[in-house]
């Protein structure tokens, strides 16, 4: 999931939205839908593209990388304190109800299965888990809803962190803009082998490497949207047929990766997921396309989309297939209704507390 939590869309200077980055947003969401799907609850096989969707957790990589992106491309320049306060609240507002409320139901589900233990587990955790910072302590993915949440917990990290990113990024060149996505680019790239090399811990949803894609999403934006920059590979990229080739090279890259074994580690896949995912945001962001209410509104709602998913709808679609004794791989009906069930309670999730807290709630991924 997770997400640019922009409650307004993202727009060029003059007030055009950049529909392309909602095609990227909607497709990150539904590519995470697929992979839990097809990887973790009900083992759907979608043929051809069961390698790709195994992988699909790839799109969190994408998703942190259009957050800093599209935020970017939202906010205007911190002048003074204020500016950063007023930024904090709109942030909190725009993300913290929907958590709260996913995270609440999910402790009292723990509780009503597992008793006593899980209260004590729930109650102990519950500073960590309410102040969303889970992420540090990465060997808390398997307790509680941190397995659905983290990406929660280290997009506030990154939130907390946007101002002075902003601040420092605006005055360097072009140049030195390209120098640090390199060098970010290159510890992201090289921090998977020592984990897989060494057996170390996941560094997953460690909330510094998501940063860097954050960081790396923020210069990207500025590179792009910078006219008088003179870059032949940038140049190159913004064209539609880079941007075909490049979603060719994703599905057919992360396919041909997993066919011949390389391992299933998520973070070791950016090899091939971050050059794509930032090649996609260069063309996209300059990519012109019609724009549809049908697209906005699937957009505003795919952070939505991911908590209610991860909150009814896998574990209530498995528990109903156990019932009935049905098998989802033999009734393609089945991912059907379960798309349409993720999009009623997310509106039903986006609506409700958006009449609580009296903004828009909506939050579009990644951001």
């Amino acid at each position: 999931m997770s997400y640019n939590t922009s409650n307004k869309p993202v727009l060029l200077s003059g007030g055009q939205r950049i529909i392309g980055l909602d095609y990227l947003r909607i497709s990150l969401a539904v590519l995470v839908f697929l992979f839990h799907s097809h990887s973790h609850v009900l083992k759907c096989d979608y043929g051809v593209l069961n390698g790709f969707v195994s992988m699909g957790a790839i799109a969190m990589t994408g998703f942190f990388l259009l957050s800093g992106y599209a935020l970017n491309l939202s906010n205007k320049n911190f002048e003074n304190a204020r500016d950063v306060k007023k930024f904090y609240i709109k942030r909190l507002i725009a993300i913290l109800p929907l958590y709260y409320a996913y995270a609440a139901i999910n402790v009292a589900i723990n509780i009503f299965r597992n008793g006593t233990t899980a209260a004590i587990e729930e109650l102990i955790l519950f500073p960590t888990e309410f102040l969303g910072i889970q992420s540090v302590f990465a060997s808390l993915f398997p307790y509680s809803h941190n397995g659905g949440s983290w990406f929660i917990s280290c997009i506030l990290i990154c939130y907390l962190l946007y101002p002075l990113l902003q601040i420092i990024s605006r005055n360097l060149s072009n140049r030195d803009r390209m120098a640090i996505i390199l060098i970010f680019s290159g510890i992201l790239l090289y921090s998977p082998l020592v984990e897989h090399y060494f057996g170390l811990q996941s560094i997953y949803s460690n909330p510094f490497f998501r940063a860097l894609e954050f960081s790396i999403g923020i210069l990207v934006s500025q590179v792009n949207m910078d006219k008088t920059a003179d870059n032949k590979l940038v140049s190159l990229l913004r064209k539609p047929a880079a941007c075909i080739a490049t979603i060719l090279c994703l599905v057919a890259g992360t396919s041909l990766a997993v066919h011949i074994g390389i391992p299933g580690d998520f973070m070791l896949y950016n090899w091939i997921a971050l050059p794509c995912f930032v090649s996609l945001l260069i063309s996209l962001g300059h990519i012109r396309f019609k724009e549809t209410k049908t697209v906005q509104y699937l957009s505003n709602l795919s952070f939505s989309i991911f908590l209610s998913q991860l909150l009814v709808i896998w574990s209530g679609v498995k528990h109903l297939l156990n019932c009935l004794g049905c098998d989802s791989n033999q009734d393609p009906s089945l991912r059907r209704h379960m798309f349409r069930d993720s999009e009623f309670l997310s509106l039903l999730y986006r609506k409700t507390f958006s009449q609580i807290f009296k903004v828009k709630t909506s939050v579009n991924c990644i951001s």
